[in-house]
């Protein structure tokens, strides 16, 4: 299925904005987890080198050799 640039465009619109009502406590954590999925395949997130610092306790980047593949 071939979505338009519109259609790309409103399906971005929305994800924004369930993701705002989720960071403002419209939906229960179930729900909220199932939306989080929903919007993890429509728009994957990027792991950044920060990220994984964060994650690992702030470890040098230098010893960060971990890489992501799609």
């Amino acid at each position: 299925m071939q979505l338009t640039p519109e259609q790309v465009g409103s399906v971005n619109l929305l994800l924004a904005a369930v993701q705002l009502a989720q960071k403002r406590g419209a939906f229960s954590l179930k729900e909220a987890h199932a939306l989080q999925e929903a919007i993890d395949v429509l728009q994957p997130q990027t792991v950044t080198d920060e990220d994984l610092q964060q994650a690992e306790g702030d470890v040098p980047s230098s010893e960060t050799t971990q890489t992501v593949s799609e």
